[in-house]
């Protein structure tokens, strides 16, 4: 089932926690979206939204930023320069799934094909007006 949802900058809120609501039964989020889409900027609200109070970037970069608060640890991935699946146990990306720790994956078409994670599917689209559109189906 696919559920959608039209949001602006101005009701992200509202949009990060239909997300949110599902926490209790996902803990891995995956994100596709064009390049610029909003994909790190909704993570960022959804992790203000649970209570991570530190500076949330883009892990491009880095591959992995981690974030704790309390007893909430979260995994940010951006696969945008992953090549291939090898790439993945380089960093141990597969432990990190398996710890049961929230995370959220921006780029996951590049692991898709043979991801057997049970996981929540977010794809955002870009509309007029700034707008953006959420797909959100379950696995």
């Amino acid at each position: 089932m696919i559920k959608k949802y039209k949001y602006g900058l101005e009701n992200i809120d509202l949009a990060s926690k239909l997300i949110v609501d599902h926490i209790k039964n996902y803990n891995i989020f995956l994100l596709e979206g064009d390049l610029g889409s909003g994909k790190t900027t909704l993570i960022k609200n959804i992790l203000r939204n649970i209570g991570i109070l530190e500076n949330i970037n883009s892990p491009t970069f880095s591959i992995v930023n981690n974030y704790i608060q309390d007893d909430l640890e979260v995994y940010h991935f951006d696969l945008y320069r992953v090549k291939n699946v090898d790439d993945l146990y380089t960093f141990g990306f597969y432990e990190y799934l398996e710890s049961r720790k929230l995370c959220f994956i921006e780029w996951p078409q590049r692991i898709l094909k043979n991801f057997d994670y049970k996981h929540l599917y977010i794809k955002i689209n870009t509309l007029e007006n700034n707008e953006r559109e959420l797909h959100i189906s379950k696995n």
